[in-house]
């Protein structure tokens, strides 16, 4: 079982809004003629670029958003940017007096809702900001207790990474009567928090994700005596075999 707690203050809305102002802003910048034509403005002169700083802007929010463990003061600068957004539609509408612009104020406000409620949610948050997740791998093997031990103390490499990542490891009695569970907690926290943590997911280099493939290679090993591996990969390390194959009882992932 995977279990992972998240010990941030940062929450699922808090999430999304940093990930939406990179969406947008990422828009923005690609195409800020088109966003101009969008919103009912014009799509010469000062206006693409005008509309170029706010992409910058709102990919700066959001990456600010997802690298802080709370993110209070990034949250509040949405605000702010909602307020500056609202002004420039309004002076657009003034000028063009456009349905597209009266939608694209609506869709503004929409979201500065949600902008206000987190920024004042975490505001309200006290002492040090908390950082990572906690982090819970657990593994049940068919074999007794001493026989798991024995073959943990023999697995040197694995040891090593899980006492680099600072982790707790405990054995105990697997649910209903199936050998033995061994479980192994950590606090991880990503380089550049969020985003760090989605581009090592991608390329398969986050912690927990090594972890549990390097928990299912012990159980093989334990249970088997060898380790189930594709052709061409002898070490059993590559990313795109290891997404083929997997254990006849795969980890369960959970997230809580």
């Amino acid at each position: 079982m995977d279990v992972q707690v998240r010990a941030e203050d940062r929450d699922r809305l808090a999430r999304f809004l940093g990930w939406f102002s990179i969406g947008l802003g990422t828009a923005e910048l690609a195409a800020p003629r088109a966003l101009c034509r969008l919103v009912g403005a014009a799509d010469d002169g000062l206006a693409p670029q005008v509309m170029r700083l706010m992409g910058l802007r709102e990919v700066a929010q959001g990456g600010g958003i997802l690298m802080r463990p709370r993110p209070t003061t990034w949250m509040w600068s949405r605000v702010a940017g909602d307020a500056l957004d609202l002004a420039l539609l309004g002076a657009t509408a003034a000028t063009h007096r456009r349905k597209r612009t009266a939608f694209a104020i609506a869709n503004v406000l929409a979201v500065t809702v949600p902008d206000v409620y987190e920024s004042r949610f975490l505001s309200s948050k006290k002492g040090p900001a908390r950082a990572g997740k906690l982090i819970r791998k657990a593994v049940s093997i068919h074999r007794s207790r001493d026989e798991v031990e024995q073959a943990w103390n023999g697995a040197s490499e694995l040891r090593r990474k899980v006492e680099d990542a600072g982790a707790s490891v405990r054995f105990g009695d697997a649910p209903g009567d199936r050998g033995t569970e061994l479980v192994v907690e950590f606090l991880y926290a990503p380089p550049a928090g969020e985003i760090g943590a989605a581009v090592q997911k991608l390329t398969g280099r986050d912690l927990a994700t090594q972890l549990a493939d390097d928990l299912r290679r012990f159980k093989q090993q334990t249970e088997t005596g060898q380790v189930v591996r594709s052709e061409g990969t002898p070490d059993g390390h590559l990313l795109a075999e290891h997404l083929k194959q997997r254990a006849a009882r795969p980890l369960e992932e959970a997230v809580r």
